[in-house]
Formats: structure tokens, C-alpha cells, sequence
């Protein structure tokens, strides 16, 4: 059988407490002498921000308006501004939405531009090739190689202003990552390792605050989505794109809500996947561990953290599950029942 490995084009990956401080010798490298910053408000008033101002050593220009799900209108702001600016690159400071804007950006203006992400949660858009964005609600997407940044700074210094429960329920969007690279039939043993590491490093350190274990769950961030190309995820990734954008639910809150039922579902389909992952959580062999049991295991982590939400807090109800349905592209047939019970989750 012959198989194919996708390498993304990230060309550097800086990390560590107070790596931001080697982003000037980065920018010079790249040439670039007139940045747009883009950010949302919450972060462009954190002092980490302010920090990164006074270190850089060219022009640059702010847009500090990018919102949840990386509305298209927003964009085309940003697209404006880049271009009034007479900007030659791209640094994004913040969670997903802002990453993904930068993203969105650089594919519609000019795809050769540097970007530099400086992430404030643990989505890992930062290491996809893949953007979302929104328009009336509704999630599209685009996915090219040469949107993936080209330098990713990993410092938990910016993520010290990072809302708990942003930074956490991001967390759990890594761990949605992992676990669902874990199923594909065609990934590497390489990213099936670097996945079941990302899930005992978020279990042992989601629920601290020190820069040390911000730090870790940042590394697991990207060993979650460390074969993205080639591993098209499961429904409960789709599944939080389609209901994000369209009820108002926070990217990371989406897989805090469906992960634990799919992995009930996983259970039976990937048995012998999902006593790997348990075994991962627990430190027992795999042998030992019933499939179910990671789900059980997944689903008290997140209660753990205080996230423990259900679709019936953003009013999703049985009658949006055509709709849900309708927006997936290749639905299998226990959606349907994967979604009821969803729904009438209290």
C-alpha cells in the first residue's frame, strides 16, 4: 500500500517562557518591515500585549477587532487596513478566531506573506492548514498549505491574561484533536504517539496555572494537530464547527459538548482505539481498559474544569437536528441518534 506523509510549512516553531522577546531577529530574517497586528479587543488590553509593542522594532499597524468565529465582514476590514497600511505580514496574538482570521486574510490578499502567530489558547489553529470563518452565522472554511503560519511563537507568558475557562475549554479542543487523529485509519504511529502524549499532558496540566504546565499544554496543542493534513478528524470536530458558528457556542465549549457522547459512540465502532486512549488517561495497559471507560474518564475531566455544558444551554433543541444534519457533508447513519441524545442532555 502506498501512503502519503503531508509536512506543513511552518518553518520554525519558537518555544518557551519569554520566547516572544526572539521575535525581532525573526522579523528581520523575514524581511518584514511593516506588520498589521491582529487581535481582538480583550487581548490588545492585556499587558502581554502591550509588551510585544514595545519590543518590536518596525512599523506596524493594529486591528484589534476580530470576534468569535472569525466573522467575514471583519475579515475584509483587517483586508483593508493591510492594504491601506502598505503592510507586508501578518502578526496574529490570540486564540483561534484571530489565527484563523490571519489565515482567511493571507489566502483572499496575498498568500506569500510571512505570518507570525503568537497563540493565547490552545486551539492549534496555529499548526493547520485549515481557516474558518463566518458569514450569517453559517461556518465555511478554506484549507491550503500555504496558509499555515510560517513562524509560531509558543510563550505562556501571553497566555497569562487567558480567561480560565477559555483557557481550559480550548484545552479540551486539543484533546478533541487527539483523540480523534487516534481513529484515523491512515495516520502515522508517529502522530498516534504525539496524540496519546497530547492527552496525558492535558490531563496532568489543563487544570494548573503556572507558566511551566501553560507551557506543556501548548506543546500538547501541537501534538494534537500534528498530522492535520492527512487526518480529516470525526463528527465531534465537525460537529462543533457546524454548531458554533450557528448557536453562538465558544469554539472550545463545542467539544466540551459533544466529545465524551461521540466517544460513547467511538466505543463500539474503535474499541480497541478508545482502551488506547483510556490507557493513556490511566497509566494501565490497554489490554486492561474497557472501551468505554475513556469516554466515562473524558467526560469527569471536563466536568473537572467546570465545563460541563450541553446543547440545551445555547437552545438547541431536536427540531435544529435536520439543520445540523444537512451541513455535514458525509453524514454515517447513527448521526441521527448521536444528535438526539445530544439535545436531551440536561
Amino acid at each position: 500500500m502506498i501512503r502519503e506523509f503531508n509536512y506543513l510549512p511552518v518553518d520554525k516553531v519558537i518555544y518557551g517562557k519569554g520566547s516572544v522577546s526572539r521575535i525581532n531577529p525573526v522579523i528581520a530574517q523575514r524581511k518584514m518591515k511593516n506588520a498589521l497586528i491582529l487581535t481582538s479587543k480583550s487581548v490588545s488590553e492585556t499587558g502581554a500585549f502591550r509588551s510585544l509593542l514595545g519590543t518590536l522594532g518596525i512599523h506596524y499597524s493594529i486591528m484589534n477587532g476580530i470576534t468569535q468565529h472569525s466573522p467575514m465582514e471583519e475579515i475584509e476590514h483587517a483586508t483593508e487596513l493591510f492594504r491601506n497600511c502598505g503592510c507586508d505580514g501578518i502578526i496574529s496574538v490570540g486564540g483561534g478566531s484571530v489565527t484563523d482570521a490571519a489565515k482567511v486574510l493571507k489566502y483572499y490578499y496575498d498568500i506569500k506573506i510571512t505570518h507570525i502567530a503568537i497563540p493565547t489558547t490552545l486551539s492549534a489553529s496555529e499548526f493547520s492548514h485549515i481557516a474558518g470563518y463566518s458569514i450569517g452565522g453559517e461556518k465555511e472554511g478554506i484549507r491550503d498549505k500555504n496558509i499555515t503560519p510560517n513562524i509560531v511563537v509558543l510563550d505562556p507568558d501571553f497566555t497569562g491574561e487567558t480567561p480560565e475557562g477559555l483557557w481550559r475549554s480550548t484545552g479540551i479542543r486539543s484533546l478533541d484533536h487527539a483523540i480523534e487523529t487516534i481513529i484515523q485509519p491512515d495516520v502515522l504511529d508517529i502522530s498516534r504517539i504525539a496524540a496519546l502524549e497530547s492527552i496525558r499532558i492535558l490531563f496532568n496540566n489543563l487544570s494548573a496555572t503556572n507558566p511551566e504546565s501553560r507551557l506543556e499544554c501548548q506543546i500538547a496543542s501541537w501534538y494534537s494537530y500534528f498530522q492535520v493534513f492527512d487526518s480529516p478528524m470525526g463528527i465531534s470536530h465537525n460537529l462543533g464547527k457546524i454548531i458554533g458558528a450557528k448557536y453562538g457556542i465558544p469554539h472550545g465549549i463545542t467539544s466540551c459538548i459533544t466529545l465524551p457522547k461521540v466517544m460513547e459512540f467511538y466505543a463500539k465502532i474503535y474499541p480497541d482505539d478508545m482502551s488506547r486512549i483510556a490507557a493513556a488517561i490511566t497509566g494501565n495497559s490497554p489490554q486492561k481498559e474497557d472501551p468505554e471507560n475513556a469516554a466515562f474518564l473524558v467526560k469527569t475531566f471536563i466536568q473537572s474544569l467546570g465545563l460541563n455544558k450541553t446543547l440545551r444551554d445555547y437552545n438547541v433543541t431536536e427540531k435544529d437536528i435536520d439543520y445540523i444534519l444537512s451541513r455535514i457533508k458525509k453524514p454515517e447513519d447513527w448521526y441521527r441518534d448521536l444528535l438526539v441524545q445530544l439535545v436531551n442532555e440536561n
